[in-house]
């Protein structure tokens, strides 16, 4: 019984995360600009294509992130900066400072 208990969470946990993700990913399908001003707004694939490509990047500078030699504060700063405030002047001297110890290599 606890067993076939503990089983059905496990596989409840996996389909509430697959649909987390799928919500994640998805943009309205219209919005009141497109309403008045269609020209102007971009399709439903097009945003929906922008938004996966501003994941990627969130997801390589997490792994970026996760790699240097910080304390584990200042990482908790900078992750937290990522996702709230992508362009804080802290997020952006880490990064500035990473790349330019690439372009010295």
């Amino acid at each position: 019984m606890c067993v076939l208990f503990i089983s059905s969470y496990g596989v409840l946990a996996q389909t509430e995360q697959n649909e987390t993700e799928k919500k994640q990913r998805e943009v309205t399908k219209y919005t009141v600009m497109e309403r008045f001003e269609p020209q102007l707004m971009l399709t439903a694939e097009e945003r929906i294509k922008l938004k996966e490509e501003r994941v990627a990047v969130i997801k390589k500078r997490r792994e970026i992130l996760d790699t240097l030699d910080i304390s584990e504060r200042r990482r908790e700063k900078l992750m937290n900066d990522l996702l709230k405030e992508p362009f804080s002047p802290r997020l952006s001297r880490t990064l500035a400072e990473i790349e330019f110890e690439d372009d010295n290599e």
